[in-house]
């Protein structure tokens, strides 16, 4: 007998109408952050109980953390201390610059004055700086023991790998004695616990120590202070000393070079010239500073009748304006005459304005104005004449003291030449007695502060106190963080047990991972209801409930499900097939359960149990196993009508799956097979076909190609992605039509905020109720 046409609708290619697989790995790249929250929120419990767990212990170790007391003192730097004496010092005080207070800190930070502290407070005897026993570790001899082993191995090694293999050599033990060691190691230990902190933008220090007893923390930073201030004092005390030996030193090479080099000199060259102190040299020199200034004087009063007599001579006398800044040496008549000119011209211009140039009344102000012009010009030649005569004589008075100056510039060079090698012998003999004088002063001046007592260039303002309460650790601080860490901790390790686990969790997921339609998703049925009265059957209990609801949207969504107005098809029944990835998806549960509801609608329905190596139809539908079944039906021990039993109650028809058989895979192939499933086509409206696993054996890859139609059962959040697409991929080569692929065994709640978010949908029931 021919195979059967496929009975799927036209244009469908094996998918239910209407649903389309969106690509696979569509939007893989982006991060769903809602998804994220949701997927956190789901683990919460795990979160929160591993962040307990993870943070008692940190919250039990902080509390037996020992607590810390710190203790500060302030220091400031007063480079202007009031001075008992006015004598300067031998070091100068600490100028106001940039690098001061940093070159203070690290004075303070210094192994120095580390150790000073700790000798003068005796560290060694408290019990927080005890020196520590050096009691062999717990695994101390086996790592010997390990170290011994891979020396020996690395020795029969090549040297090329006997290199990289080699055990690092051991520390090289401290030298010096055990108290230096012992001072070294208490200094160390102490730095630790001192902070030096500079001000900001001020000449401030803080000396700040930590402890863990608060009596301690306020003596060391006491002590700290102390032996800044008195490193200081020796600084400065010790550099009076040396300048002390030094110019004590001095003065007798001082002394001798007064004496002798300085004093004797002058002598000698003022016997030898003839030279008084002060009287021949200087009497030269003051007179040829006289004359120079006379010269200048000269030379001055020659340049200015010069420039007078140039002016004059330009000046014309009828011109008004020509005697506009020429200086006359205030001569009264010519200015009288001048002034006389001036009212003149301003007469006739105002007489021509009125009457015109020719006027008579013109006549007698012109006159007037010829005979002053006339006198104006006597004048004025008078005047040339007399400066003239004042230019001669300041030429002739000029010559007179330059010939005066130059004969006592050659009288005097000699004697210039004399006096200034004398002048440089006096100013040596000089200078040696101002050095001589000066150092015995300085000398005197820093014994004095010797003997005084020397005064720091820092004060303190701020004197350390006991503190009132320890200031370390933060318990509550490090507990709250330990709490951040702790829950960030649990949450990782939740997101990474969400990441590896790899089942199908939601439709999305279905489509993305699988490119199949989800067409029905089945939540899981308990086995309180799998093993209720016969009464309440979950297989035929079509009137409400989750498991019936989503067994009838499944029936809806394939098109399984015939109303009234449709017509029946004239090619008779469709073969349904229900296989999945790996055993215990849930797939014969719902081939009972879809052939129940099915027949409750009126439909003919006959589900086959092709699985003959664990069949579970019958004993899902409650009776015994036929004696006969489709082994037999196919080998020719049986009819048709022998092995088909009707489950009265859910008016089903059933094959079995028969007596078990070595190679069931040549009967599912068999002629007889295709036979069988022609014949129940065309008795019965829906034929399911329960088959095995796709993975485990191939018996559902050899009954695929001859049904109309293959739900891929896929169990909710147990089968691997991976599987799932592996048991599809196997059934489309084989020429199988997938028309989707079902989640099985579903948590309804868990599903729902997959699906929908943080909390399933509300709403009322929409169950049915059964009317009495």
């Amino acid at each position: 007998m021919d195979a059967p046409e496929h009975r799927l609708p036209s244009g469908t290619s094996g998918l239910a109408a209407g649903f389309v697989a969106p690509p696979v790995g569509t939007g893989a790249d982006k991060v769903d952050v809602s998804r994220l929250v949701q997927m956190l929120w789901r683990q919460k419990w795990l979160i929160l109980g591993l962040t307990a767990v993870l943070w008692l212990p940190a919250v039990l170790l902080i509390n037996a953390m020992t607590p810390l007391y710190s203790s500060s003192t302030v220091v400031v730097i007063d480079p202007h201390p009031n001075r008992v004496i006015n004598i300067p010092s031998v070091s100068e005080p600490m100028g106001i610059y940039l690098d001061t207070v940093n070159t203070e800190v690290e004075i303070l930070r210094s192994r120095d004055l580390a150790a000073r502290v700790v000798e003068a407070l005796n560290l060694g005897q408290e019990p927080e700086y005890a020196a520590p026993t050096n009691k062999p570790g717990l695994f101390s001899p086996l790592m010997e023991e390990g170290r011994t082993l891979l020396t020996e191995v690395t020795a029969m090694l090549p040297d090329s790998l006997a290199a990289l293999l080699t055990p690092a050599p051991r520390p090289a033990a401290p030298t010096g004695n055990a108290q230096e060691r012992e001072a070294d190691r208490l200094t160390e230990a102490f730095q630790k616990n001192l902070r030096i902190s500079p001000g900001v933008q001020s000449r401030a220090i803080r000396i700040t120590v930590e402890a863990k007893d608060p009596q301690l923390a306020a003596r060391a930073a006491t002590a700290v202070a102390d032996a800044y201030l008195a490193i200081q004092v020796e600084a400065k005390r010790k550099a009076t000393q040396n300048a002390s030996e030094w110019l004590q030193s001095r003065l007798d090479e001082l002394r001798q070079d007064m004496t002798t080099t300085g004093r004797a000199a002058v002598e000698a060259m003022r016997s030898e010239t003839g030279m008084v102190k002060g009287r021949d040299a200087p009497l030269v020199n003051e007179e040829m500073s006289a004359l120079n200034g006379q010269l200048a004087e000269a030379r001055t009063a020659h340049a200015n009748a010069q420039s007078r007599l140039r002016q004059l001579q330009s000046v014309r006398p009828g011109n008004p304006e020509s005697l506009t800044g020429a200086d006359i040496g205030g001569d009264p008549l010519i200015t009288t005459l001048r002034q006389r000119q001036a009212a003149l011209n301003a007469q006739l211009a105002e007489l021509r304005a009125q009457y015109g140039d020719r006027h008579p009344a013109l006549n007698r102000p012109t006159a007037e104005l010829r005979e002053l012009n006339a006198t104006l010009a006597t004048e004025v030649d008078r005047v040339v004449r007399s400066l003239r005569g004042e230019v001669e004589q300041q030429v002739a008075k000029i010559q007179d003291l330059s010939r005066r100056l130059e004969g006592l510039r050659a009288e005097s060079f000699d004697t210039l030449q004399a006096d200034v090698k004398l002048r440089d012998l006096q100013r040596q003999a000089d200078a040696s007695d101002d050095n001589y004088r000066r150092a015995v002063t300085r000398l005197k001046e820093t014994q004095v502060l010797q003997a005084l007592e020397m005064t720091p260039d820092v004060r303190i303002v701020s004197a350390a106190a006991v503190p009132g309460g320890p200031v370390g650790p933060g318990k509550a601080v490090l507990a709250g963080l330990a709490a951040v860490v702790c829950g960030a901790i649990a949450t990782g390790i939740a997101l990474v047990r969400t990441m590896r686990q790899r089942g199908v969790y939601s439709s999305h997921q279905v489509e993305a991972l699988l490119g199949l339609p989800a067409v029905g998703i089945v939540p899981l049925l308990g086995r309180a209801k799998r093993s209720a009265r016969a009464d309440d059957d979950p297989y035929s209990n079509t009137g409400g409930g989750d498991f019936a609801e989503a067994v009838w949207r499944l029936c809806a969504r394939l098109h399984l499900v015939r109303t009234g107005a449709e017509p029946a098809s004239v090619k008779g029944g469709e073969v349904v097939m229900l296989t999945s990835s790996v055993a215990g998806e849930g797939k014969t549960t719902l081939a009972v359960a879809l052939s129940a509801f099915l027949a409750d609608t009126g439909r003919r329905v006959v589900i086959v149990d092709c699985d003959t190596r664990r069949p579970a139809v019958h004993r899902l539908l409650g009776g015994v196993r036929p004696p006969k079944g489709l082994t037999d039906l196919l080998e020719g021990d049986a009819t048709l009508d022998q092995v088909l039993h009707i489950d009265d109650r859910r008016r089903v028809s059933v094959i079995a799956a028969g007596r078990p058989v070595d190679r069931p895979q040549i009967l599912l192939g068999s002629k007889a097979m295709l036979s069988l499933l022609v014949e129940l086509a065309e008795r019965y409206d829906v034929v399911v076909l329960d088959t095995p696993p796709v993975l485990s054996v191939s018996d559902a890859l050899i009954l695929a190609p001859l049904a109309d139609r293959v739900l891929y059962v896929v169990r909710w959040a147990r089968t691997a992605s991976s599987l799932a697409s592996a048991g599809i991929k196997q059934v489309r080569q084989v020429g199988g039509r997938i028309g989707g692929a079902v989640l099985s065994m579903v948590n309804a709640r868990e599903h729902a905020n997959l699906e929908y978010g943080a909390r399933p949908p509300s709403g009322r029931s929409y169950r049915l109720r059964r009317i009495a």
